[in-house]
């Protein structure tokens, strides 16, 4: 007689001889009724203060519906005969120019080594247009976008454009010798419920690159005329920014957050960057970046911007928010405001 052990395991090796014997198929079948798709207008853009507005249409796809062949244009090519305009307050302010754009579903570069030129091959071509305004848009106004196309409902989308906020900054050495420190006050703004993003910025003199020349390419070093910058990543011990990010690591890029811990006060914060990263020679100066941002866009960077990582395993297909009526997308409003530190490194 086998033993308990032994006998349980025989018994799923038969089992499974039976599974996968041919003309078996248990695989499930589900029957499930996808909601009716209805064909709309798709309008995306970001109204910045004191930035002239851009506005991307496209006509949507069905999620259910058959994939598009290889070699097909994306579903965001720009459709013809699009009519975007933009409302203040229920009056017409202009309405929107296509600025013509050729987008590419791919392209490789490569060195010639006898020209010493740099060859790029672009495939899939589509068109990507923008729709572009030529008044900028003003802080605490509200603005409503629309956009028609015959055969299709019109679909538009209402945003107010937050007040823009201030920022003092304070930069210097930190604990550690190999890291700088820059320190900022962000005092909240008026009304209830604000929300902030906060990234930040090194400057830099020169870079390391490689560059296309006769033989190959060659590491060199490029001088700028003027300083440049660059997105760098920062750590913090502040619990506000370590909640909003919830970036496990601690090394952060970017961070939302909202007034409920100092509302109608004073929000000071400290940020830590590396003083020398490779490849970049820093002249010590870094630009804070701190935006107010409507709740639409808010909501949009809680989903996808901190979504724990691709490998999470329990993620599950997000519901984005749309505020756009008559179509999908969504349209979100922001202020940016910058301040730039020097923390005492020499470039």
């Amino acid at each position: 007689m086998l033993p308990a052990r032994r006998l349980v395991l025989a018994t799923l090796v038969a089992a499974l001889a039976v599974l996968s014997a041919p003309g078996c198929d248990f695989t499930p079948t589900l029957d499930i009724e996808t909601p009716p798709y209805a064909p709309g207008l798709v309008v995306r853009s970001v109204l910045a203060a004191g930035q002239m507005p851009t506005v991307r249409v496209s006509v949507s796809r069905d999620p259910y519906g058959p994939t598009p062949t290889d070699g097909a244009p994306p579903p965001s090519v720009t459709p013809e005969g699009v009519v975007v305009t933009l409302l203040r307050d229920g009056a017409v302010v202009e309405t929107l120019a296509p600025r013509a754009q050729t987008c590419y579903g791919s392209q490789t570069s490569t060195c010639n080594a006898s020209t010493g030129q740099t060859e790029t091959v672009r495939n899939d071509p589509y068109r990507c247009d923008a729709f572009v305004g030529q008044m900028p848009v003003e802080a605490g106004a509200t603005y409503t976008l629309r956009a028609t196309l015959d055969g299709l409902p019109p679909a538009e989308a209402t945003v107010t454009v937050p007040v823009r906020p201030t920022i003092t900054v304070e930069g210097g050495a930190a604990s550690d010798p190999a890291r700088r420190r820059v320190r900022v006050h962000l005092p909240d703004l008026p009304g209830a419920a604000s929300r902030f993003s906060f990234a930040l910025q090194r400057e830099f003199s020169s870079y390391r690159t490689s560059v296309c020349r006769v033989g190959g390419p060659r590491d060199t070093t490029i001088t700028l005329a003027n300083p440049a910058r660059t997105g760098t990543d920062f750590t913090t011990d502040d619990a506000v920014l370590l909640a909003g990010a919830r970036e496990p690591s601690g090394i952060l890029r970017f961070v939302t957050f909202t007034d409920a811990t100092f509302e109608g006060g004073t929000f000071s914060f400290d940020v830590d960057a590396a003083a020398e990263v490779s490849g970049l020679v820093s002249t010590g100066r870094f630009t804070v970046q701190v935006a107010a941002l409507s709740q639409e866009l808010y909501d949009a960077y809680e989903l996808t911007a901190f979504a724990l990582g691709d490998d999470n395993p329990f993620a599950e297909p997000v519901n984005l928010p749309s505020n756009v009526v008559g179509g999908y997308g969504r349209v979100g409003a922001a202020a940016v405001v910058e301040a730039t530190a020097s923390t005492g490194l020499g470039g």
